[in-house]
């Protein structure tokens, strides 16, 4: 008995996303405390949606920025071109070396830096769950660095994730582009996002230190310590 120790669950531990530092505070800079959402991964089906939202959300807070990732980078000339042409919204391209400018209202991104832009974000809509096969990224990849979720009916590979940070109440699941867009007025309340982040959080660390603690028992009875 005196070997024994009663421990939570274990979990496995899910990778923080790398990000550049100095990216990071440049990017913040330039965005100067502007509230701004990520479209994470977003397929073509689900780019009136996000467009929608968007459009609603800066009728509330007209400083709102959208950092949108194509799930294909091919479409990022192309859909830049069509924001600024059908929306008349100003667009700034990542793999054009432009920055987002204080008149910026789309900024396109690449998959490339996404702990950078989970980072940037407090909010984040998981692309692929609305109208795709299944979310595309890992939600948990964005709980992690505390960006709170939104995402679709369709979790895809990601069901028991997202069952997870459902019954913490941790995400705001929306079913149309229109839920989309009151689900992001909701967030744009920092407190909400905030409540939502930190149990999305608590989630992404649940289990973690269970874990590590028996692979640390493990390396010690292998020898590797």
């Amino acid at each position: 008995n005196a070997r024994m120790a009663v421990t939570g669950r274990m979990e496995q531990p899910c990778a923080v996303l790398a990000g550049n530092e100095a990216e990071r505070e440049e990017l913040a800079r330039l965005m100067n405390s502007r509230p701004v959402w990520l479209a994470a991964a977003l397929p073509q089906a689900e780019e009136a949606a996000v467009i929608e939202a968007h459009r609603a959300g800066l009728r509330l807070a007209h400083r709102l920025l959208l950092i949108l990732v194509p799930e294909d980078p091919a479409r990022a000339t192309e859909l830049a071109a069509s924001l600024e042409r059908a929306e008349g919204w100003m667009v700034a391209s990542r793999s054009a070396d432009e920055e987002p400018e204080p008149e910026t209202e789309v900024f396109i991104a690449d998959a490339a830096e996404m702990g950078l832009w989970y980072r940037l974000a407090p909010i984040t809509f998981l692309g692929g769950s609305l109208a795709g096969t299944g979310c595309i990224r890992d939600p948990m990849e964005a709980a992690a660095l505390g960006s709170s979720l939104i995402h679709g009916p369709r979790p895809g590979p990601h069901g028991a994730i997202l069952g997870r940070l459902g019954a913490a109440r941790a995400t705001r699941s929306v079913a149309s582009g229109g839920d989309l867009a009151e689900a992001l007025a909701e967030l744009l309340s920092p407190d909400r996002a905030a409540k939502l982040a930190q149990s999305a959080w608590t989630v992404a660390s649940d289990g973690v230190e269970v874990t590590e603690r028996v692979h640390s028992l493990l390396r010690r009875m292998l020898g590797e310590d």
